[in-house]
């Protein structure tokens, strides 16, 4: 079924119909899903907006947390009957999935889901047992995903492949599944998660016919390209989405009070605040009145002090990653001595080189046993771990790094009430006045630097790529050193 054509007898159609023909074939993918679970206006603007905001080809990969082919074909490198689709039209390649199912082949990779405006693409079709319209098997999806761990939004990923596959071959997958780079196979029941799936594809649908989506910034509208849009709609309007980590539960129960802005909120006693919201607890009160305080008057609250050890060698700690290679490339430290700042760049080159990084970066760390290892973040600890598991570490260097390592941004969030929607190091170095040298610098972009180094090995790139690395570092320590100041 097409739109009617636009000629003379169809001047009249009503603007709600020309909405409907225009936005009925929207494609959805498995990216609608988690662009909806980050931020709902990725999907409005998207749609909606005569601007578009193409991603960079392997920036579609980063954001939802894949790996690139090469990278994936090492995953399934030892199974042994695979069949990858290679069409790139999307009807041609869901034509080539089809005929691999109807053969049987065991393991398809990049094969391609249709139905109607409904477009999948798992990484991984897998051949199970069973009756279907196949015969006497049929098949189960599975993503490979960087994350070690299952997260709502590869779950969605999932209800949304065995929908298309229980219209495809008249059978329904029980479980969806993501493969690790390690090869583990993490799976989940699909009932878990159906329910809030039909929701949000309900909600979807919606969005594409023309709802806009209630203003509310989070952390996952940084992802998108529209990012920008969805702070300036949500400032202008002055809404209590701006409060830091604000849940949405929290934000109805302050609108149900009557209290809609960041403006209200912060002419509001704080006894008069807790007598109209007398449901939520005391605690969480005080920190969005404080916040939203802060924010209103553009200063920062101390709520208490923070004890830092006092050393005359410190060291500062980042690494910088490519997850679409799931490999960590870079261990940066500044060291700072009596002052005197030097800056210590561990790098590998290829995976192959990682352990050979990690036995420089061990050796480093022991010849400064009792410094301080300051970070933002969990992420370095879960890095130290993974690579103290797979390289090992002597225990004499385990010992310094679980005494040492310190990181700020556990300190800072019970101490300090800043005035930003958000709390990244980006966010609170640039409220203290430091920046980065890169007008571009961002975690994601550094990603892609390196794969532009990996083909190219310009200087100039990697030479970037290391200043971007000792900028992280340097701002970690402009924030101790402002904490010092501020909060001791």
């Amino acid at each position: 079924m097409e739109p009617p054509r636009k000629d003379h007898k169809h001047n009249n159609r009503s603007g709600k119909e020309m909405v409907y023909w225009r936005y009925m074939f929207h494609k959805i993918t498995e990216k609608t899903f988690y662009q909806y679970v980050k931020c709902p206006h990725w999907v409005y603007f998207d749609v909606h907006s005569d601007r578009k905001r193409p991603h960079h080809p392997l920036m579609e990969r980063l954001i939802d947390d894949g790996m690139i082919d090469a990278r994936q074909r090492e995953v399934i490198s030892d199974r042994e009957d695979v069949a990858e689709v290679m069409a790139e039209d999307p009807d041609d390649a869901f034509r080539q999935t089809l005929a691999f199912m109807a053969e049987g082949r065991q393991t398809i990779f990049h094969g391609v889901l249709v139905d109607r405006h409904w477009v999948g693409h798992p990484d991984v079709l897998e051949k199970v047992e069973g009756v279907s319209r196949l015969g006497n098997h049929y098949y189960v999806a599975a993503d490979m995903k960087r994350s070690r761990y299952l997260r709502d939004e590869f779950k969605f990923q999932g209800c949304f492949y065995a929908e298309l596959l229980s219209k495809i071959q008249e059978v329904k997958p029980v479980n969806g599944y993501v493969i690790t780079p390690d090869k583990t196979v993490l799976s989940y029941p699909i009932e878990e998660m159906e329910a809030q799936f039909h929701l949000n594809l309900m909600e979807i649908e919606k969005i594409i016919a023309g709802l806009k989506p209630a203003h509310f910034v989070t952390t996952g509208c940084k992802q998108s390209p529209w990012f920008s849009e969805c702070r300036t709609e949500s400032e202008s309007c002055d809404d209590l989405s701006l409060l830091n980590r604000v849940w949405r539960e929290e934000v109805a129960a302050l609108q149900s009070s009557n209290i809609r802005t960041i403006t209200e909120l912060s002419k509001l006693t704080f006894a008069e605040l807790e007598r109209r919201v007398p449901n939520m607890s005391v605690a969480r009160l005080e920190i969005m009145h404080d916040q939203a305080l802060a924010i209103k008057h553009g200063k920062h609250f101390i709520r208490k002090s923070i004890k830092l050890p006092k050393a005359d060698i410190e060291l500062y700690f980042d690494i910088e990653s490519d997850p679409l290679r799931d490999f960590d490339y870079l261990f940066g430290v500044l060291k700072i001595e009596n002052g005197k700042e030097s800056y210590h760049p561990f790098m590998a080159a290829s995976a192959a080189q990682e352990s050979d990084m990690w036995l420089e970066f061990c050796d480093f760390v022991a010849q400064h046993l009792e410094a301080p290892i300051y970070h933002y973040g969990f992420f370095e600890q879960e890095v130290v771990r993974r690579f103290a598991s797979r390289y090992g570490i002597s225990e004499i260097v385990q010992e310094a790094l679980d005494r040492n390592m310190i990181d700020l941004i556990e300190l800072v969030r019970p101490a300090i009430i800043f005035p930003l929607s958000f709390y990244s190091l980006k966010d609170i170095a640039s409220y203290i006045g430091f920046h980065w040298r890169a007008d571009d610098a961002s975690g994601a972009n550094s990603v892609l630097w390196f794969e532009d180094w990996l083909a190219s090995k310009s200087p100039t790139l990697l030479q970037k790529i290391m200043e971007y690395n000792e900028d992280d570092v340097m701002a970690t320590w402009k924030l101790k050193v402002w904490l010092t100041k501020h909060a001791n």
